[in-house]
This record gives structure tokens, C-alpha cells and sequence, in this order.
């Protein structure tokens, strides 16, 4: 199926769109870690010439989504031990600071809002529906380090966005862990409400450390 015909977009614009398209399959678990990308296949999927695959196959390279093995060929990556550790044990410190960062300034009709999509993702969940539970999940984190009004905390966390969606995905294998990540959103929640700063920290701290060792469990490959 051709999913973009030539012509239609401007170089630049096609090429964005090429790469977020198997940007999203990747995040979403369509393309699953380890499995192989076809060149000829993408082409002739998307409708579009080698230029446009290949430089969007480079900035995934980046992103740490793909990787290039000498004489076998382009691989989705599969998370080490190594590289989940080195993730979320950069983001702990961060997103706790942001839990210090922003209490001043969310509005108590934010907590509302977000106190609300974490019953509403519950409901879903029930239903077998984790696609709530994603958007909420990323709805509470971007919400305290937008608040946090920190410009190097937000740039520095927006780069690391892509691997955590991604890892997040991969991590609801067990339906188990997201019911688990909600309650603690809502404790993280109610005690930034509360003025309990060092008590949401903490939380915040424990919440990331659960969801590393959640994800190293599965991906044990060092």
C-alpha cells in the first residue's frame, strides 16, 4: 500500500514523515526489537525512493531506535541491560527535581485534570485498553516538567521522550505494571497538592526505579 505518493509533499516534508512513521511503528511495538528492516519493502509501502528511507533509518540510528550491522544489515534495537540502567537512571534525579520545580505552579484545577485521566486510564485498563493509559502516563510526566519552567530540564528531557514512550510500551507486556504506575500517579499527585514536596519526591523516586527494574526484567540481554 502506498502510503505517500511522490509529489505530493516537498523533500523536507516527506523525509519528516517517513521518519516519524517508522518512528511510531517502532514505539508502538509493530516493528519489535531485533526483528529486520527491508529497504525495498519500505519502499514500496510508502511510495517513496531509497533518499528518504535511508535518512530516516539515520536519524533513528540516533534516537537509538535502529542499529547497523556490519554486513547483515538494519536492525531494530533491542534495549540492553545497559542502555535501560543508563535511561532511567538519568531520569530519576530529573523528574524528581521537576516534582520540586513545579508544585509552585501547577493550579489546583491541573491536579484535577490529572488525578482524573489517571482514574479514566484505570477504567480503560480494565477494559483491556491501554492506549488511555499511555496518554496519561506521558500527560503527568510532560505536565510537571513543563510546569517545572526549566528550560534546560524540559530540552534536556524532550530528547530523552522517544525511549521512554518507547520502553513504556514495551513494559505493558504485564498489564499488571500500568495499574501499578496509576497509583502512582495519584500519590505523586495528591501529595504535590498537599504541599508534601519531599513526600512526592520520594515517590516520584521509587515510581522510576520501579518502572527501570520492571523493564530490566524483561530485557536482560547484557
Amino acid at each position: 500500500m502506498v502510503l505517500f505518493k511522490p509529489g505530493v509533499f516537498d523533500n523536507l516534508n516527506l523525509h519528516e514523515r517517513v521518519y516519524l512513521y517508522l518512528r511510531d511503528k517502532i514505539v508502538h511495538n509493530q516493528l519489535k526489537p531485533g526483528s529486520r528492516i527491508d529497504y525495498d519493502e519500505l519502499m514500496a509501502e510508502l511510495g517513496v525512493s531509497r533518499t528518504p528511507v535511508r535518512d530516516a533509518l539515520n536519524r533513528l540510528q540516533l534516537d537509538n531506535l535502529v542499529e547497523v550491522r556490519p554486513r547483515s544489515g538494519t536492525f531494530v534495537s533491542t534495549p540492553s541491560k545497559k542502555a535501560i540502567k543508563d535511561l532511567y537512571n538519568v531520569r530519576k534525579p530529573l523528574e524528581s527535581l521537576a516534582v520540586e520545580l513545579a508544585a509552585p505552579f501547577i493550579p489546583d484545577d491541573c491536579y484535577l485534570r490529572l488525578l482524573e485521566e489517571a482514574e479514566l486510564a484505570e477504567e480503560e485498563l480494565r477494559k483491556g485498553n491501554p492506549t488511555a493509559f499511555f496518554e496519561s502516563d506521558r500527560n503527568f510526566h510532560r505536565t510537571l516538567i513543563s510546569y517545572s519552567d526549566n528550560t534546560r530540564l524540559i530540552v534536556i528531557m524532550d530528547s530523552l521522550e522517544v525511549q521512554v514512550k518507547w520502553f513504556g510500551i514495551l513494559m505493558t507486556k504485564n498489564l499488571d505494571r500500568p495499574y501499578r504506575a496509576i497509583e502512582m500517579h495519584k500519590k505523586i499527585v495528591t501529595a504535590m497538592r498537599d504541599k508534601k514536596i519531599q513526600e512526592a519526591k520520594q515517590l516520584m523516586d521509587m515510581h522510576i526505579e520501579e518502572v527501570k527494574q520492571d523493564i530490566m526484567s524483561d530485557f536482560l540481554m547484557d
